[in-house]
C-alpha cells in the first residue's frame, strides 16, 4: 500500500487564520581548550553548565537553570559518542526514564513510574510537530525514528500540558533536527551482528540566504531469535527490521520548510512458529514555519501534518504448510495542526508568551479483516472503530495558552505563571495551570519548585473500537486522565567540573483509563500517588595521559515508589566518556531493579517451567563505543560498538503489560562502521 500524502495546500482549509529550574547537568562536557589549542573533531560542545540553553519548557530560549521544568538536554555529539543506534539507546540513560523492550516497532518509554503501553502518555515532538498516531495514540522510540539527523534532544520529566496540551501527560521528548549546513558531507556504511547492514548520509548546501539540509538512512537486519511465543512454546521467529528514512529542511530568511519520511517494517515476533505477522509503518511529518521578528515582539506561525499508514498481514499454516488462517489490517490516520505564538519581552526581566492552537485528528481507514479461517474463505471484520455510525472518526481541539516569566532580586529569583485551556467537543474544557519558582543564589547552587497539572484524552481506539470477540471494546463516555505533580530540584557545584543534583517529585493520578478482565474501557475511581527522587552527579577531568586525556563521568539513580505492574522501582546509570585527538571511547552501564509483579503475569503461558520462571528480577546491561580517526584532517572515521556486552538475556513484558509472554532482550552484538567526509 502506498502512503497517502496530503498536499501542503490542504492547510488553507483549516478553520483558523494562519496569522492570528534549576541547573540540570548534561550527559557529558569536557574541559574547554584554550584559544591557542587546535579544535578537536571528537570534542563535544563545551558550554558553561549554567549557560546551556533550552527551548521546550518555555517555548522561548532560556538558560537551563531558569527553565520551569526538570529537563535533560542531549546533543548530536553526545549521541554519536554513545554509539546510539536508536532513540531508545539514548532515553534509557536519562534519569527517571525506563525503556521496556517490546520489539514490534514500539518500545515503551515510562517516565517517573507512569506506565504507558503505546507511549500515549509521553509527547514526542520533532521540530514542533506532534508524533502521535491518531487511532492508537502511539509513537516509537526504536528503529522507526531516524537518529542521525538529530541536533538536540530535550527530555522533560513531569507534566507539560500547560504549553503542549493533553499529549504531554507524564513528560515530553522534543527532538530538534539539524538546521545548519554541515561543514562536510558525510556517508557512513556499517555492518553488525544478526546480518545487519546500514547506510547513512548527511549533506547540505548554502546559497545566499537560503540553506538546504538533507539526510537519509537505509538499514536492514535479519534480527535475533525470539525463542518463545506468547504461550511459552518454541518460536523460530526473528526480530527482523527494515527501515528507510529521508529528511530535508529548507530555510530562507524567516521561512522554514521541513519534512521527515520514515518507512519501517518488522516481523511481529510473539507468535508460534506456524504463525507469521509482518507490519509496516509509513510516516510523513512535515511543517511550514514563519517567524516575524520585531523590536520586542516575536510572532511564530507553524503549519504541520503528521500522517501514518500502517499495514499488517497474519498467516497460520497447517502441518502440510498450507495456509489455514489469513487476516490483514489497514490503518490510515493523520493529524493536521496550526500554531500561532506571540512572544513579547517587556524588558530583560519580564516576558510573556501567548499562543493559539488548532488541531484535527482523523482516521480515514481502520479494519482488521479475516479472509481465511480453518482453510475456508470468509469475510469477517475482527476489529474496527465506529463513532456515531461513522467508521472514519474525526475530532479536533482548540487551545489557548499564556505564560508570564519574571526575574527578581538581581535576576536570582525566577517566577513562571502559566496555563493552557483546551476545548474538545467530546469532553469538558480542560485547564492546565503551572507555577514554577527558580532561584540561583550564585555560581555554586540553584533550586527549583514546580507545581503543575496535566491531562491525557482517551484515544479513538479506547473510545470507539468494536471487536467481534467483545474483548476490550471502546467506551464513548470516557473522560481524560488527570495528573497533578509537585517537583523540586537542588543543584550544587563543588567546582566548575564537579556537580551534584538532587530532585524529588510526587504525582497524583486520577481518572486513569483501564480495562478489567477484557471488559470495555472505563475511568477508574481510584487515585494513585507516585512519589520518588533522583540523584545525579557529574565530574570532568583533564589528565596528562597520552591517550584519553579528557574524561567525563556521569552517574544517576532514580527511585520510584509505586507498585505498578512491571515497573522497576530502582534504576541506575553510569556513563563514562574519554577522548583525545584520535580516539573517543564510551561505556554506559544501565541497571534496572526488580520489576513489580502483576496479577496476570504469565497467565497465558502453557509451559509450566516457563510459567513459574522469574523473569522480573533485576539486571545490568553494558554498552560501549570506540571511535578512531587517523588524524585531525582525515576524512575517515572508524567506529566499533558493542551492545549488551554482558549478554544479559532478561525478558521484558509486552502488552497491557503482561498479557503476552515476555519479550527477549537483544543478545550481545557488535557494530562496525566507516564514515567518509567530503566537500
Amino acid at each position: 500500500m502506498k502512503i497517502k500524502l496530503i498536499p501542503l495546500n490542504v492547510f488553507v482549509n483549516l478553520p483558523l487564520l494562519f496569522s492570528a529550574s534549576s541547573l540540570l547537568l548534561p550527559f557529558i562536557s569536557f574541559e574547554a581548550l584554550s584559544a591557542s589549542e587546535p579544535s578537536d573533531l571528537f570534542e563535544l560542545p563545551l558550554e558553561d553548565l549554567l549557560d546551556i540553553e533550552v527551548l521546550s519548557p518555555s517555548q522561548t530560549v532560556k538558560k537551563i537553570g531558569q527553565a520551569p521544568n526538570i529537563i535533560t538536554s542531549i546533543t548530536a555529539k553526545q549521541i554519536a559518542s554513545m554509539g546510539a543506534r536508536t532513540l531508545s539507546d539514548v532515553l534509557k540513560m536519562v534519569p527517571g526514564v525506563q525503556v521496556l523492550t517490546r520489539r514490534n516497532g514500539q518500545d515503551m518509554v515510562w517516565i517517573r513510574g507512569i506506565p504507558t503501553g503505546r507511549n500515549s502518555k509521553v509527547m514526542l515532538l520533532i521540530d514542533g510537530v506532534p508524533q502521535r498516531e491518531g487511532l492508537i495514540g502511539g509513537w516509537s522510540s526504536d528503529e522507526q525514528t531516524q537518529i542521525n539527523n538529530i541536533e538536540r534532544i530535550e527530555v522533560i520529566r513531569g507534566p507539560g500540558s500547560a504549553l503542549y496540551g493533553g499529549d504531554a501527560y507524564s513528560g515530553m521528548i522534543s527532538i530538534f533536527t539539524k538546521h545548519k549546513v554541515p561543514q562536510y558531507n558525510t556517508v557512513t556504511a556499517g555492518i553488525a551482528s544478526f546480518d545487519k547492514q546500514w547506510l547513512n548520509f548527511e549533506a547540505g548546501k548554502e546559497v545566499g540566504q537560503s540553506k538546504l539540509i538533507v539526510s537519509g538512512r537505509w538499514q536492514q537486519s535479519e534480527g535475533y531469535a525470539q525463542q518463545y511465543d506468547r504461550a511459552g512454546l518454541d518460536s523460530t521467529h526473528n526480530n527482523n527490521v527494515k527501515a528507510k528514512s529521508l529528511s530535508g529542511t529548507f530555510l530562507s530568511g524567516n521561512w522554514q520548510l521541513g519534512a521527515n519520511f520514515d518507512d519501517f517494517t518488522t516481523e511481529y515476533p510473539h507468535y508460534s512458529s506456524a504463525q507469521y505477522k509482518s507490519q509496516r509503518y509509513e510516516i510523513l511529518s512535515a511543517y511550514l514555519k514563519h517567524v516575524f521578528n520585531f523590536d520586542k515582539l516575536t510572532i511564530e506561525n507553524q503549519l504541520y501534518t503528521y500522517q501514518v499508514t500502517r499495514t499488517f498481514e497474519r498467516t497460520i499454516k497447517d502441518l502440510d504448510a498450507s495456509i489455514n488462517f489469513y487476516s490483514d489490517s489497514d490503518l490510515d490516520s493523520d493529524s493536521n495542526g496550526l500554531r500561532s505564538q506571540w512572544s513579547y519581552a517587556f524588558n530583560s526581566q519580564q516576558h510573556t508568551v501567548f499562543g493559539l492552537i488548532y488541531q484535527q485528528r482523523n482516521v480515514s481507514q481502520y479494519h482488521e479483516t479475516i479472509s481465511l479461517k480453518n482453510g475456508i474463505a470468509v469475510n469477517e471484520i475482527e476489529s474496527r472503530v465506529l463513532k456515531n455510525g461513522d467508521s472514519s472518526p474525526a475530532s479536533h481541539n482548540r487551545a489557548v495558552y499564556i505564560q508570564h516569566e519574571s526575574l527578581w532580586m538581581a535576576n536570582q529569583l525566577g517566577v513562571t505563571l502559566g496555563a493552557r485551556v483546551d476545548d474538545y467537543p467530546e469532553f469538558d474544557t480542560e485547564i492546565s495551570p503551572r507555577v514554577a519558582l527558580t532561584y540561583q543564589s550564585n555560581q555554586d547552587w540553584s533550586g527549583k519548585v514546580i507545581l503543575g497539572t496535566a491531562f491525557r484524552p482517551p484515544t479513538f481506539l479506547q473510545q470507539y473500537e468494536i471487536r467481534n470477540d467483545n474483548n476490550v471494546s471502546g467506551n464513548p463516555a470516557l473522560t481524560p486522565e488527570q495528573i497533578e505533580t509537585i517537583e523540586a530540584e537542588w543543584v550544587y557545584h563543588f567546582s566548575t567540573n564537579n556537580n551534584l543534583a538532587i530532585r524529588g517529585f510526587r504525582s497524583q493520578l486520577s481518572d486513569f483509563i483501564q480495562s478489567i478482565d477484557g471488559k470495555p474501557y472505563e475511568n477508574s475511581e481510584a487515585q494513585l500517588a507516585v512519589p520518588g527522587y533522583e540523584i545525579e552527579w557529574n565530574k570532568k577531568y583533564q589528565t596528562t595521559w597520552s591517550f584519553f586525556n579528557r574524561i567525563s563521568t556521569s552517574f544517576n539513580y532514580t527511585r520510584v515508589n509505586s507498585d505498578q505492574a512491571s515497573l522497576a522501582k530502582n534504576t541506575l546509570n553510569w556513563l563514562v566518556f574519554a577522548e583525545d585527538t584520535q580516539f573517543s571511547f564510551y561505556f554506559g552501564l544501565n541497571y534496572l531493579g526488580r520489576r513489580n509483579e502483576s496479577d496476570t503475569y504469565h497467565s497465558a503461558v502453557k509451559v509450566a517451567q516457563l510459567a513459574e520462571q522469574d523473569n522480573k528480577r533485576s539486571y545490568w546491561t553494558l554498552d560501549s563505543h570506540l571511535s578512531y580517526r587517523p588524524h585531525l584532517e582525515s576524512p575517515w572515521l572508524l567506529t566499533l560498538s558493542a551492545k549488551n556486552v554482558l549478554n544479559k538475556q532478561h525478558y521484558n513484558p509486552t502488552l497491557a503489560p503482561d498479557s503476552y509472554y515476555d519479550v527477549r532482550k537483544e543478545p550481545r552484538s557488535l557494530d562496525l562502521s566507516l564514515s567518509y567526509q567530503f566537500k
